[in-house]
């Protein structure tokens, strides 16, 4: 999915149901991720049909609001999902530049830190529902530098403060 780009969905969803079976009787939920970079699976859109077509109660999605952006889904999409179609969203921020095309993974910054849209991402998904996870995914090889501990301090924080200043609008 991330250098195919005439990827059949329709396929994808069918290989994702089985994913899902087995992981059924495993113990494991398969999540369909949103990835910017990917050729076939980039924008949200593309995820939520592979989700829906697979025609599995546990279906799910991955939105990432680093990969969102950079894939070029706009963020309105997000109220069209139900929060239970959501297990995991990945919590991140991204700068003003440089131009979305030419970021990449290290790019991500702290919640808050960066342009994207944070309230209105958080204030949307509480209003769908959502009662999964938010999940920090920092690439910045700037942290990389640091205690480890003082940056997953510092990114929960962060997440925290970004979560309660949306929701407090």
């Amino acid at each position: 999915a991330t250098r195919k780009n005439n990827l059949d969905l329709f396929a994808a969803a069918s290989r994702y149901r089985a994913l899902l079976d087995i992981g059924s009787r495993i113990g494991v939920t398969p999540q369909v991720e949103v990835w910017g970079f990917s050729q076939s699976l980039s924008r949200l859109g593309e995820t939520a049909f592979v989700a829906i077509e697979s025609g599995h109660a546990k279906a799910c999605i991955l939105p990432d609001v680093y990969h969102m952006f950079r894939g070029g889904s706009d963020f309105d999409g997000l109220k069209l999902l139900d929060g239970r179609a959501i297990q995991v969203f990945h919590v991140n921020d991204y700068p003003k530049s440089p131009a979305r095309e030419e970021m990449n993974d290290s790019h991500r910054v702290y919640p808050g830190e960066g342009v994207a849209p944070l309230d209105t991402i958080f204030r949307d998904l509480a209003a769908n529902g959502f009662n999964g996870h938010l999940s920090l995914e920092l690439f910045n090889r700037d942290y990389w530098q640091q205690d480890p501990l003082s940056v997953a301090k510092t990114g929960l924080e962060k997440t925290r403060e970004a979560v309660a200043r949306a929701l407090e609008a």
